[in-house]
């Protein structure tokens, strides 16, 4: 997250008088890619040659970045000995020259509670230029002598604002993406641009934010939830059948979601990113409800007299059709998450309706060959 603004009389301008600026935090964008670096002049050359890169991209619009165009202020740089002599010191420099050139906070009232800043303003001021600067008088030590004495004013061209993440300097150039457009091929195009057709100069480093990194933060904890959650899961599933190796095939089953999903994403060109996993989420009930209807009813075969292979090939073709109905029903319900064609709800009703399909026919067709293959082998022995 952003830091703040930094004030533009920093070590590069040591001398310059300008306001502190206090920062909000910005939305988050799509597309966010950061450069990271210690001189601006390096950090600013890489950041339009990447700004350059992405408005040549025909699905792109509003390519810019977060440090706006160079605009003029007044740098005054003292001299040492003169004001040595003087006792001025740069605080008590910047301080008068802040009276004398800005408007300054003196109070406040309050209106309900809403408070209202009460400022000291020179009107006589306000189109004060470089030359005015220089004649404004400095005090100290009983005396009062013009800026031009001690220093001198002269203006310079500077970054309208400079934004840091973590302590450091950071441009961020972000844009949007034209209607009905995957963001996925183009991510990747313009990750590949800034790795490896990018002259990142000595000193600058390179991050991807956005979506991807949005991703990636949320996932952790998503997955953490996850497994608590299927932790919850076995022991209810143990608590029903009373057998630790059924009920780690169930948990194990849940994996059977992923083959379909995974290619129903590779087909439409989508990444497994934190939506995908919501969808994910939904098939983990879905199969786990699959299997606890074809494993109960072999179970209940198997009491009755049934051979063990018998039981598993009729829970098989009998579970069938209700197994088809409910995630037949499912992966039509979220036909219109797909057409949608959105960056939220696509990834999900593709997870869901090619996972749900995928998963339908491995789980009646794996599943009575390992309660077969599993309990065939206990009767045995």
């Amino acid at each position: 997250m952003l830091d703040h603004y930094e004030p533009l009389w920093s070590e590069h301008f040591p001398n310059a008088f300008v306001k502190f600026k206090q920062l909000d935090f910005q939305n988050y964008d799509p597309f966010e890619y950061r450069f990271y670096g210690d001189d601006m002049d390096s950090l600013r050359t890489v950041a339009e040659e990447m700004v350059a890169v992405m408005r040549k991209n025909p699905n792109l619009m509003n390519v810019h970045m977060d440090w706006q165009n160079p605009r003029p202020i007044i740098d005054v740089e003292l001299d040492p000995v003169a004001t040595g002599q003087l006792g001025l010191t740069r605080t008590m420099t910047e301080l008068q020259l802040a009276l004398n050139t800005g408007t300054t906070k003196i109070g406040q009232v309050w209106e309900g509670d809403y408070e209202v800043p009460l400022m000291l303003k020179d009107i006589h001021k306000d189109n004060l230029n470089y030359d005015g600067v220089n004649d404004l008088y400095l005090s100290s030590l009983g005396a009062s002598v013009p800026l031009r004495q001690v220093g001198e004013a002269h203006p310079i061209w500077t970054a309208d604002k400079i934004l840091h993440r973590g302590g450091e300097r950071c441009v961020t150039v972000t844009c949007d993406l034209k209607r009905n457009v995957l963001p996925t091929p183009i991510h990747k195009e313009l990750q590949d641009v800034a790795n490896n057709k990018l002259h990142l100069p000595d000193g600058v480093r390179f991050e991807v934010g956005g979506e991807p990194e949005d991703d990636m933060e949320n996932l952790i904890p998503l997955g953490e939830g996850l497994l608590i959650g299927i932790i919850i899961i076995f022991f209810f599933i143990l608590f029903n059948f009373k057998n630790y190796k059924i009920t780690l095939v169930c948990i194990a089953a849940i994996l059977l979601c992923l083959p379909g999903s995974i290619l129903g994403l590779a087909l439409m060109n989508r990444a497994v990113g934190i939506t995908a996993v919501m969808g994910f989420v939904t098939l983990m009930g879905m199969i786990m409800r699959n299997e606890i209807l074809i494993f109960e009813h072999a179970n209940g075969l198997v009491r009755a007299g049934w051979s063990v292979r018998d039981a598993a090939y009729d829970a098989g073709r009998r579970r069938m059709v209700p197994i088809f109905l409910t995630t037949a029903t499912t992966a039509v319900g979220v036909v219109p998450m797909i057409v949608a064609a959105t960056n939220l709800w696509m990834p999900v009703g593709v997870t869901i309706f090619a996972g749900g399909i995928g998963s339908l026919i491995m789980v009646v067709t794996v599943l009575p060959v390992v309660y077969w293959k599993l309990f065939d082998k206990r009767k045995k022995s």
